[in-house]
């Protein structure tokens, strides 16, 4: 006889990243205890202030940013700045360099554990979700993670035809996609390997763009706007879209707005928020100082969102009209802003979509060109590559977001966000089945 059908099932929530990537998981740990479920987030020791300190508990997850540091023999801005010139940087120097570390870490965090969650790129934690033989969903922070041929994200130099209406663009993007993933399945021979270490049997499944047709989960859950990125019709058919997985901290004191920048916002017009999150600042280049001109030749006051090095160095540099500091809560400082102006982290596009604002995205890597294409479809905004964003390219675009059409069109976009469901369909799922099994195998 097992334990009580009364007694709390308890969620193993697996993720890796900048905050954009364990925020969301945060947010599925709060809705699972209100829900009456007790839930661990295990992730890099990097971010373990920021989950204890929302009353979730912690279990380590490797590689932790020495561990990546040591491996590579550069300090962390070196690393990013190998991460932007390397696309499989993130494939080859993380996931799969420190499969085995991730793996065992996820499998000790699982005993115990009713289910598991998983961000559906850390290979080693979705490997472990297998071998624990637990009800398992993975989940997807951003429509790129789900690759499609008939709705292909904007992932430059792939040539896909973004929107293909016909049979004939529809078999050339199919073609685009074998040809990549040839080169993806080339740098697989560690993960096929490993495979084969811990006892798991072969598989077909190509992690990187055929998620979620092989992988055992029993859900698939594409965290963002549905308007923003619908299950792609060649998509996986356990796959959901419920919405962004919005943040909501315990103690909204401790994400307050500083009084300072209250006092700043108080003081004059909505201004212009550039904001680069919390990974591009370690390699902003030029942009606060390109940004901080351009707000002041088209007669806009400017909050920039600095990191703690640019922040220090800016300082001396601003006018009455700017203001400048390391961080703040796009929660709470985005519903003030004339329009924000970003690098399209996609927890950032989340927050400047429920605000309502114009958008203009300056990607930097990864996933950030194809979330610029979006907010363009969408009417609320445009993107500029980050080698186009100088003084004057800036300016016109911060004359164009004056339109009004694009507030109408934000607005309008934020609207329809109030009725998504975010993170609790992960809840209703685990609610409806995990506590199903459990209760089946009380009764049995």
């Amino acid at each position: 006889m097992g334990s009580s059908m009364f007694e709390r099932k308890r969620i193993l929530l697996v993720t890796f990243g900048t905050l954009g990537d364990v925020y969301p998981f945060i947010a599925i740990a709060h809705a699972m205890r209100r829900r009456g479920l007790d839930a661990v987030i295990a992730a890099p020791e990097m971010h373990r202030s920021s989950i204890e300190s929302e009353g979730v508990a912690y279990t380590r997850l490797r590689p932790h940013e020495n561990d990546i540091v040591g491996a590579l023999g550069v300090d962390l801005p070196g690393a990013f700045q190998i991460m932007l010139k390397n696309p499989y940087f993130i494939l080859d120097e993380i996931y799969l360099r420190f499969l085995s570390e991730t793996y065992h870490d996820a499998l000790a965090a699982a005993e115990g554990a009713d289910a598991i969650v998983t961000h559906n790129l850390l290979v080693g934690a979705n490997l472990a979700a297998e071998q624990s033989g637990l009800p398992a969903v993975r989940v997807a922070l951003a429509p790129m993670y789900v690759q499609s041929a008939a709705a292909p994200s904007f992932t430059p130099p792939a040539p896909y035809i973004l929107q293909p209406r016909s049979r004939l663009a529809l078999e050339y993007n199919r073609l685009v996609r074998s040809v990549i993933r040839i080169g993806v399945n080339l740098r697989m021979k560690r993960l096929r390997a490993f495979r084969r270490e811990v006892g798991l049997p072969r598989t077909r499944e190509d992690v990187f763009l055929d998620f979620g047709r092989e992988n055992g989960a029993s859900k698939i859950y594409g965290l963002y706007s549905p308007r923003f990125a619908s299950r792609p019709p060649d998509g996986p058919s356990n796959m959901e879209v419920p919405g962004f997985p919005f943040y909501e901290p315990r103690d909204e004191r401790r994400r307050a707005l500083s009084e300072p920048l209250r006092a700043f916002l108080s003081s004059g017009g909505a201004p212009i928020v550039f904001t680069l999150g919390s990974f591009a600042p370690q390699v902003s280049g030029d942009f606060y100082d390109v940004s901080i001109n351009a707000a002041r030749a088209v007669g806009r006051r400017a909050v920039l969102l600095a990191g703690p090095q640019d922040a220090v160095r800016l300082a001396p540099l601003i006018s009455s009209n700017e203001f400048v500091c390391r961080d703040a809560p796009h929660d709470k400082l985005f519903p003030f802003a004339a329009c924000v102006v970003h690098h399209g982290g996609i927890g950032t596009t989340g927050q400047a979509l429920r605000a309502g604002k114009p958008q203009l995205v300056v990607p930097f890597f990864g996933d950030q060109p194809d979330h610029g294409k979006r907010i363009e479809r969408s009417g609320v905004g445009f993107a500029l590559r980050l080698t186009e964003y100088g003084l004057r390219s800036a300016i016109n675009a911060l004359v164009e977001l004056d339109d009004d059409r694009y507030l109408r069109a934000a607005r309008d976009f934020s609207a329809s966000m109030q009725a998504e469901r975010g993170v609790d369909a992960i809840v209703d799922w685990a609610v409806a089945d995990v506590a199903g099994r459990r209760k089946s195998n009380e009764l049995a």
